[in-house]
């Protein structure tokens, strides 16, 4: 195909084989972004067809418009949709701690530092407490800051 005969198609179907071709990439660049552009274009390639965008700066401003609408209002909605709840900010952190638990320090806790070390289910974890807390002793889990537990010296009897 050369330049001339190039320049000839009419351009709802470049508009139309662009937004094809933008929601393809869309599944070998994940992020749902592209897929929204894509969709822009083939708004634009609509709006080209029916005759409400005939000249290049109103398509372009049909494409842009578009394709950031969608992507502002409908890209939480879908990604929902296609992900599922498996897909939340908090995936990599979202597990559950069993408050109360005594567990041995490693590590010494220094006091509103992050930086000891606590034995919990069989793996070291970063601990934060208010009170120096010495290795050897226990502690009670009290909560969690992200991946760092939160514990309280347990006072000997």
């Amino acid at each position: 195909m050369d330049l001339k005969s190039l320049l000839s198609v009419p351009p709802e179907i470049i508009w139309a084989i662009l937004g094809v071709v933008l929601i393809f990439v869309e599944f070998f660049i994940p992020g749902l972004v592209i897929a929204f552009f894509g969709v822009g274009a083939l708004v634009t390639g609509l709006t080209t067809w029916i005759g409400l965008s005939s000249s290049l700066t109103m398509q372009m401003l049909v494409f842009i418009t578009s394709s950031i609408l969608l992507l502002v209002f409908l890209r939480k909605y879908v990604k929902r949709v296609f992900l599922g709840k498996s897909q939340t900010k908090d995936r990599y952190t979202n597990f559950n701690i069993e408050l109360g638990k005594i567990v041995p320090v490693l590590e010494f806790i220094q006091p509103g530092e992050v930086g000891g070390k606590v034995r919990y289910q069989g793996s070291n974890w970063s601990a934060r407490a208010d009170d120096p807390i010495a290795p050897g002793e226990s502690v009670k889990i009290i909560g969690r800051d992200n991946i760092t537990l939160i514990v309280k010296k347990v006072e000997k009897i």
